[in-house]
């Protein structure tokens, strides 16, 4: 019996000390995953997730991008500010699957006349996140399966253009034709070099309503993407943003 408040006040001693512990485990965190967010308004932004900045060496500016960046997958609510504003501009929920890297699909290709060969890899690079005005609705998310050709670049059209109409875009000796708001074709190859010309025309239509020269790298993948619109003036001017997908 003397031993009785010993006993209850060392399990009082017990029950404070492991809660103080479960208290201190950390909190479980998803896998990684990759995010690019390609920025096509008028104005500089940031994004966090639960008040963590992600873009954290950089701000992502207009018609800029914030690069592949290692990010929490599953469903996370990420929220998006305009650079040196505390207020939230649009909170965006995305579900993003973990990023199979060891994924890769290689075709290798014999030129029966040269006898050189040509390897055509394509694999998950990430996700791109492009935002396009402000609000959650007007931004979409891409899956990038790109495709790298040791001997050629390799170049994807995407419309990010939210206040545009179909266009057509054309660089060197390849076109893509028709795309709507939101759509993303497939890569596709072309000759390496400079001074490569960029056209956009209303889709249909052969007037240009915008040309750039660009630079293209072989076994590089590439994404163009429009921002403004056709005959737009000042910060409404169609323009093309080019984004690296691989080096």
């Amino acid at each position: 019996m003397k031993f009785r408040p010993i006993i209850i006040l060392l399990s009082i001693i017990a029950s404070i000390y492991g809660c103080s512990k479960a208290s201190d485990a950390p909190v479980a965190t998803t896998p990684a995953t990759v995010l690019n967010v390609i920025n096509t308004t008028n104005d500089t932004l940031n994004y966090y997730l639960n008040g963590t900045r992600q873009n954290s060496q950089s701000s992502i500016y207009s018609n800029g991008s914030s690069g592949y960046l290692s990010v929490q997958s599953k469903q996370q609510n990420y929220q998006f500010k305009k650079n040196g504003n505390s207020s939230v501009l649009f909170s965006l929920p995305l579900t993003l699957d973990t990023i199979h890297t060891q994924y890769a699909d290689t075709v290798i290709l014999k030129n029966a006349t040269t006898g050189g060969t040509t390897t055509i890899t394509s694999r998950i690079r990430g996700y791109s996140l492009f935002i396009n005005d402000e609000g959650a609705d007007k931004t979409f998310l891409k899956l990038d399966t790109i495709t790298v050709n040791t001997d050629s670049a390799t170049v994807r059209f995407v419309h990010s253009a939210i206040k545009s109409p179909a266009l057509d875009l054309s660089i060197g000796d390849i076109s893509f034709k028709n795309q709507s708001y939101g759509s993303a074709s497939h890569f596709k190859a072309q000759v390496p070099g400079s001074n490569k010309v960029v056209t956009v025309y209303l889709a249909g239509s052969t007037t240009p309503k915008y040309t750039q020269k660009i630079t293209l790298l072989a076994a590089t993948s590439y994404t163009l993407y429009v921002k403004g619109v056709p005959d737009g003036v000042g910060k409404a001017a169609l323009t093309v943003g080019v984004f690296v997908n691989s080096q």
